[in-house]
């Protein structure tokens, strides 16, 4: 991943992204970072109540837990 400037558009505001050699964009706020092999490639696979989300990551298949709403994780 190939972290970028001003290529997700919020309406009038710009922020940064991450983009993959394949061209794809993810936002930040919804994309975390592998635990594993640091790729910011993960998707969602379930989430709780409890303010939990399990990811998978594209990359490595690595499975793991995140609080909801902290990117860093």
């Amino acid at each position: 991943m190939l972290w970028t400037q001003n290529t997700w558009v919020h309406g009038e505001n710009r922020a940064a992204a991450y983009r993959c050699q394949n061209g794809h964009v993810l936002d930040p706020s919804t994309t975390r970072e592998c635990p594993i092999c640091g790729v910011h490639d993960t998707r969602i696979v379930e989430s709780s109540r409890d303010g939990q989300t399990k990811h998978v990551c594209n990359a490595c298949g690595t499975r793991f837990a995140a609080e909801t709403g902290d990117p860093s994780t």
